[in-house]
């Protein structure tokens, strides 16, 4: 089976791999199946798609706003104050926005290259497998439940 994985402007093909090093833990604590990294990497696929398409949402509405303080120069009226603080609101809450999108982003993109090397479901601190649960909820995961703790503290 063949899956194209864009990154940002490139196309790549890759092919699903059943990789032994890509074993994600099962509830029971067996390995999961080639039928659950392919599911997982649609998951992320589908994930990769809406946060590129949430980035371009925000572009496109910088850009509109550029463009009106471009004509509102031109204008003979001066902008209220509060106007100009609303606006100024709204370009910092956008940049904040697309600054959190693009780190889960990046996150997703990671997860993807993981199933790539055959390596995804393992965590990135200890080496063992992460749990289908953790994985479901938060499919990008690169720790497992006891790592992930570990750093928070």
């Amino acid at each position: 089976m063949v899956v194209k994985v864009a990154a940002k402007s490139k196309v790549k093909k890759t092919q699903a791999k059943p990789a032994g090093g890509g074993t994600v833990a099962k509830k029971g604590g067996g390995k999961a199946s080639v039928k659950d990294l392919e599911k997982f990497r649609v998951r992320l696929l589908q994930e990769r798609e809406r946060l590129e398409s949430e980035l371009q949402e925000i572009e496109n509405r910088t850009a509109r706003i550029s463009e009106g303080d471009r004509a509102s120069e031109l204008s003979a009226y001066e902008d209220h104050p509060a106007d100009l603080a609303s606006e100024t609101f709204e370009r910092e809450k956008d940049l904040a926005i697309s600054e959190s999108v693009e780190g889960l982003l990046n996150q997703v993109l990671i997860a993807l290259e993981k199933v790539d090397r055959g390596t995804y479901g393992i965590c990135d601190a200890c080496a063992r497998p992460i749990k289908m649960a953790r994985l479901n909820a938060l499919p990008f995961a690169t720790l497992c439940v006891e790592c992930q703790d570990r750093i928070e503290r």
